[in-house]
């Protein structure tokens, strides 16, 4: 009985150190994980990180685990940052080792939804509960300041040295959407400028190649349709309204073709043209839509078939790979060996 006490007693002091990092192995990723060129996959059931490899067509899966409700990815400077709505907070991983750096924490009750980074020092985060935009310095990896946007806070995006916040006016179910939209704030300072009003429910914002904001609005899934606002940054006005018809989530743009591709969730995208507003296809790729990037063709997420694919601009698909569960956002590293 005292040897059976002992041996206990040593497995279960093993299992508890086995949790802390002194005891872990050095961590060794994926063969081929570090590509220079690449799309980075969000996979928010598994919650992990896919790597498609471009130099080498291959796929590297759960190279990293991210935190709780992720909800978008963006590449900078050697480093993958994950934004975590659950967590409330951004992981961070060196795509060249794959260990994970730590965590920015940015406190409870935000529920982060998308971040844009400034310059090499500065980032900027929307939150959907808090109502605000959050100033991070990224050296230090802390909130710097607190910056009161609008209901909803989701898409945010960055030009002519501004930053645009889209505030989709969601209360809850029951209650109708309120006005959409999108608080400008300076981006060297964080000073709020203005507040610009804009079609129903913007999810997220691009910008073209003319260096104006493409605001996708999704509507009210009901009897409000989808809409695009165009914000002029040197006016902060609304130079244009598209009408699309559908429910866009989300926005990818091709500025050398002057195309917008707007994530359908089912329908993979809708593309129009960002000079005109000329929709071009309806219903570009036919399935997927829950991520959506343009970079060397048009890459789709399916979330429901664990699939992204890449297509031509003429809506072929040209490639396909098999990732990890629910695939969501996407990312592009593009940084070819010299």
């Amino acid at each position: 009985m005292k040897k059976l006490t002992i041996m206990l007693t040593v497995i279960l002091t093993v299992i508890a150190f086995s949790g802390c990092d002194w005891f872990k192995p050095p961590y060794t990723p994926p063969t081929g994980a570090d590509a220079n060129v690449a799309v980075y996959v969000l996979n928010s059931g598994s919650t992990s990180i896919s790597v498609i490899d471009l130099e080498e067509d291959s796929v590297y899966n759960n190279v990293a685990t991210v935190g709780t409700w992720p909800n978008q990815l963006v590449f900078h400077d050697g480093k993958l940052y994950c934004v975590n709505s659950g967590s409330n907070n951004i992981t961070i991983y060196d795509v060249s080792t794959w260990e994970a750096e730590t965590p920015i924490a940015l406190g409870i009750g935000h529920n982060p939804m998308n971040m844009v980074i400034y310059d090499d020092a500065t980032a900027y985060v929307s939150c959907s509960v808090s109502n605000k935009v959050l100033k991070i310095d990224l050296d230090s990896k802390t909130v710097v300041r607190e910056m009161k946007a609008g209901v909803g806070c989701t898409g945010i995006a960055i030009a002519n040295a501004k930053v645009y916040a889209a505030n989709t006016g969601y209360i809850s179910w029951d209650q109708p959407y309120m006005t959409g939209t999108v608080t400008v704030f300076n981006a060297v300072n964080g000073d709020s400028i203005k507040t610009i009003e804009v079609a129903t429910n913007p999810q997220a914002i691009g910008v073209a190649g003319d260096g104006k904001l493409h605001v996708a609005a999704a509507g009210n899934w009901f009897d409000i349709p989808g809409a695009i606002s165009v914000i002029d940054p040197e006016t902060d006005a609304v130079s244009a309204t598209y009408p699309v018809g559908s429910t866009p989530g989300s926005i990818a743009i091709d500025e050398v073709n002057n195309v917008a591709y707007c994530g359908i969730w089912g329908a993979g995208a809708l593309a129009y043209n960002t000079a005109t507003g000329t929709v071009v296809d309806e219903v570009f790729a036919g399935h997927g839509g829950s991520g959506v990037l343009s970079f060397d063709g048009i890459w789709i997420s399916d979330w429901d078939a664990d699939m992204v694919y890449k297509y031509n601009s003429e809506g072929t698909a040209v490639d396909s790979f098999l990732v990890g569960d629910s695939p969501s956002a996407l990312a592009f590293r593009n940084e070819p060996q010299e």
